[in-house]
């Protein structure tokens, strides 16, 4: 496995399973494609790790960056927009870093069950509720928010996000792809 990694023929592999118009015909196929769907949830894992330690270690300018949010959307001086500002504390900032790091976590538990029983539930999941977060955010932009301009993204961060999320919807698909092709043969196994 190891002297395959070096070779480049691990990597060679899933860029073969990956693409979907190469037609899955053997296990050994749908067993990596399906695996393909695991690397997506690592990826995603990942990317939401990461995303919540940038939080963490910016939390007093996010809780900053949310007061003037609710100042926007409220009204400056207004009563609502005052209590609001009293409770975008770093402390809540942290909670919502940390729920971000549990959603990692718990996508990445799924990685590892995806990587163990090749479901086609797993990646198809996952799969649609990363094409659901591209959609918002498209339409996020398309359609703008006067608050939004308080709480900008660098746009180096929203590109890779981006792409990142291209690139596990590719590895999802393609994992569902290897998950169904072997839930398929499992099922003519069991009645041949």
């Amino acid at each position: 496995m190891v002297l395959d990694c070096i070779k480049g023929r691990f990597v060679a592999d899933y860029l073969r399973v990956i693409n979907p118009t190469t037609p899955l015909d053997n296990v050994a196929d749908a067993t990596t494609a399906a695996r393909a769907g695991a690397l997506g949830a690592f990826l995603l894992a990942a990317s939401g790790a990461i995303g919540g330690l940038i939080v963490i270690f910016t939390a007093e300018s996010y809780a900053a960056k949310l007061r003037h949010v609710a100042e926007a959307m409220y009204g400056q001086g207004s009563e609502i927009a005052r209590a609001s500002a009293v409770m975008m504390t770093p402390a809540l900032v942290y909670m919502s870093a940390a729920m971000s790091l549990l959603f990692a976590l718990g996508i990445a538990v799924l990685g590892v069950v995806q990587w163990r029983k090749l479901t086609r539930l797993i990646p198809l999941i996952l799969g649609l509720l990363t094409l659901y977060g591209l959609l918002m955010l498209g339409l996020g932009k398309i359609n703008g928010n006067p608050t939004v301009a308080d709480m900008q993204i660098p746009l180096w961060r929203e590109v890779l996000s981006v792409v990142v999320n291209l690139v596990a919807i590719a590895l999802f698909y393609a994992g569902f792809r290897g998950g169904n092709w072997l839930s398929k043969q499992a099922k003519a196994d069991r009645a041949g």
